[in-house]
């Protein structure tokens, strides 16, 4: 059976692992030690999966407006680290930028804006109102105390849905 893994990238990101036929196989957030992602123990999650027949989805990173040069350098090493973990476990990976795969989870949504009517998308929102009319049945919280949808899984799940839709070999 085919496997799908799209991975968030960041401290707060998660990954998200579908079978062929759209079924859930495995998920979690991005390992850390303290504040510090654990390259290690993603490595070792990913060597799990090492020469499957399938594809590992996650972001190609551009310029994120309003971050900080600290910020856009941590994210660039974590994406640097994630590509390298991919590579050394024999993985078929992509790097995708984020709107290529929005544009394709988001059809049929209504726009949500982050200030009423106007300003900047809010991608978050669409990004869960799409997980949730994708996949019902799906619980988009990481852990049992959670109370909310964590943003990393939810954008985890939408690229391993990508990912299942344009890579099916």
């Amino acid at each position: 059976m085919r496997k799908y893994i799209g991975i968030d990238i960041g401290k707060l990101g998660a990954y998200y692992v579908m079978g062929e036929d759209g079924s859930e196989i495995d998920r979690g957030p991005i390992p850390m030690i303290k504040k510090e992602v654990d390259y290690h123990k993603l490595s070792a999650i990913l060597q799990t999966y090492e020469m499957f027949n399938g594809m590992v989805v996650f972001e190609k990173l551009g310029v994120i407006f309003g971050s900080s040069k600290k910020t856009a350098f941590s994210m660039g090493y974590q994406a640097g680290a994630l590509e390298m973990c991919c590579i050394a476990n024999h993985l078929r990976h992509t790097m995708v930028p984020a709107k290529k795969w929005q544009e394709e989870m988001f059809q049929g949504i209504t726009k949500i804006f982050k200030k009423g009517t106007k300003g900047p998308l809010d991608t978050k929102a669409m990004a869960l109102v799409a997980a949730k009319r994708l996949f019902p049945t799906v619980n988009l919280l990481m852990t049992e105390r959670s109370s909310v949808p964590h943003d990393g899984l939810v954008d985890a799940l939408l690229m391993a849905e990508y990912a299942r839709r344009k890579f099916p070999r």
